[in-house]
């Protein structure tokens, strides 16, 4: 066994205290610790084999593993100090830094970690990977010429590359995300234990989140080989993560190979943090770097962006409806609770009864589908778990039925605002009413196509806020409103005011949507994440009109 792999392990050797006082808020905040879960007595064992091992051969220090992981990819720019350094474990925020830690430090757009490293020194830490030389903090430095990728690479040399234990899918795209994940994640577990990464956090083999890990839509490099080493020592065998163009624009999955990559589909999105789309592209395009030898990329043949996907030479498999494909959905039967179609692959034909409602469910299902296929899975087994998805939090989330439905969606571009809408027109009686509004501090350019993709299909629209962050909500609502072009719609600024409102509008057989917020239990104003749960608002609000009828 190499030293590299070995030093996986680590994640295990901790002492009773370290293990008491491990938890995943930790874990989230980018720490390497294990979970809570995890048997103090097994961790005890691990270090012991560890150490035992150590003692038997002559084996390099964790910072000279380090050292020759950053040396590989042709990062170091200067050593300073001894390189023979033990390390206890590894964190890139300064507030959890514990004795013998490996600290990890970069310049990102909005703030520089160099200003934390003698902090972190002072607190204990054994060692530092930096961009530039610290002198204050008196402790081994690694000089890098990228932190972002150095950070990644690191995390995973010290914890033993544990996606090389694991069947790992990475799946990309502007829309479609979490619900490839998660479809992928169930079909998966036909072959073994499964679980996935994403906008909802680490979604065990229960299917539940585990408590502290939602945040970003794909978290640090710390959190990611975390969390992969945790999932190894639980007995998982396969995850599938969600690749954000932010995180594979700052390499967060950089130090993770992947079996199999996913690219749904792309239209305007996070143009607020990318120059343009050719750079959005770039930023999604490299997930295909991130591939294992042999890995097969899987592609959505509907969406002409992706014909520029240089994929020319490698293991392919391609899904659509309308474009010829590996795979493909034919004779689509769409009803109020599900979708019935035939998928059509190399393997053969056969009918799936999906328990999701939309045209774009059914593409995402056979996104899955095609992982499932890379993966062993027969397309008898492959229909038999579609036709067993649970209901995923708040993408297309019926919350109520009679005497109007609602439905909480997190349709917050304008093709996923215009999918959603075209999706829930047919099956409403009355009159589709929509609530939405667009999130602050992100792209401008998108909003007014928002309003486009609403006011064309939908009878009511109240147009209200998001998550508005920092920027001036009315501000937004204006950028919202230029795009109704005439259509009338509702503006209110409160989103429990315009929640509350659209409720008391609907009458039998409406169906009221609520986009944008989805799975989401709160809402960011300024910078605070303030509780917000839709579903309470729907429920108090009902209860008060059954109250007076």
């Amino acid at each position: 066994m190499s030293w590299v792999s070995l030093l996986g392990s680590r994640l295990d050797a901790c002492t009773r205290r370290d293990c008491a006082s491990s938890g995943t808020d930790r874990a989230w905040s980018g720490t390497w610790s294990p979970w809570p879960a995890q048997s103090w007595l097994r961790a005890t064992l691990f270090g012991w084999r560890r150490r035992e091992r150590r003692a038997m051969t002559s084996s390099p220090s964790d910072l000279q593993v380090v050292t020759a992981a950053l040396g590989a990819a042709g990062l170091i720019e200067m050593i300073h100090g001894p390189g023979d350094v033990e390390i206890s474990g590894v964190t890139q925020d300064s507030r959890t830094v514990e004795p013998g830690n490996l600290f990890l430090a970069w310049s990102g757009s909005d703030w520089d970690a160099h200003g934390f490293v003698a902090q972190a020194a002072a607190m204990g830490a054994a060692a530092a990977v930096v961009e530039r030389y610290v002198p204050e903090a008196e402790i081994p430095q690694i000089q890098v010429s990228n932190g972002r990728l150095a950070a990644a690479l690191a995390a995973d040399a010290l914890l033993g590359s544990p996606w090389a234990e694991l069947f790992t899918v990475g799946v990309t795209g502007t829309n479609g995300k979490t619900t490839t994940a998660l479809l992928a994640q169930h079909l998966l577990g036909a072959r073994g234990a499964s679980a996935a990464v994403g906008t909802l956090g680490l979604v065990g083999p229960d299917g539940s989140a585990r408590e502290g890990t939602v945040g970003l839509t794909t978290p640090g490099p710390v959190a990611i080989s975390t969390w992969l080493a945790d999932l190894v020592q639980e007995g998982v065998e396969s995850v599938t993560i969600e690749a954000s163009s932010h995180a594979l624009d700052q390499s967060r999955l950089d130090g993770v190979r992947f079996d199999a990559v996913v690219f749904t589909n792309m239209s305007q999105d996070h143009l607020e943090y990318h120059a343009d789309m050719a750079a959005y592209f770039r930023a999604k395009s490299h997930l295909l770097n991130l591939t294992k030898d042999g890995g097969c990329v899987v592609v959505n043949a509907d969406d002409a962006r992706w014909k520029d996907l240089p994929i020319e030479g490698r293991r392919t498999l391609t899904y659509g409806i309308e474009e010829s494909a590996d795979l493909r959905a034919e004779s689509i039967e769409p009803g109020p609770s599900g979708t019935r179609f035939r998928m059509d692959g190399a393997a053969g034909e056969i009918d799936v009864d999906l328990p999701l409602i939309g045209r774009f469910n059914v593409e995402n299902s056979l996104a899955a589908a095609g992982i499932g296929t890379v993966a062993g899975l027969s397309l008898e087994v492959v229909a038999d778990r579609l036709g067993s998805v649970p209901q995923i939090p708040g993408r297309l989330e019926v919350v109520q039925r009679d005497p109007f439905a609602v439905v909480i969606d997190f349709a917050h571009t304008p093709d996923a605002l215009r999918r959603v809408v075209a999706t829930m027109r047919p099956l409403v009686a009355g009159r589709l009413i929509v609530v939405f509004g667009a999130g602050g501090d992100r792209d401008r350019i998108k909003r007014p196509d928002m309003a486009r993709a609403v006011a064309q299909v939908a009878d009511v629209v109240v147009i209200t806020s998001d998550n508005p962050r920092t920027e001036d909500p009315e501000t937004i609502i204006d950028d919202i409103v230029s795009g109704m072009d005439g259509s009338p719609f509702e503006r209110l600024v409160d989103r429990r005011e315009a929640i509350r409102h659209a409720l008391a509008e609907a009458r039998p057989g409406d169906l009221v949507l609520l986009a944008g917020k989805g799975h989401e239990r709160y809402q960011i104003v300024g910078t605070e994440r303030l509780p917000f749960d839709e579903r309470l608002i729907i429920e108090a609000h009902l209860g008060r009109m059954g109250e007076l009828a």
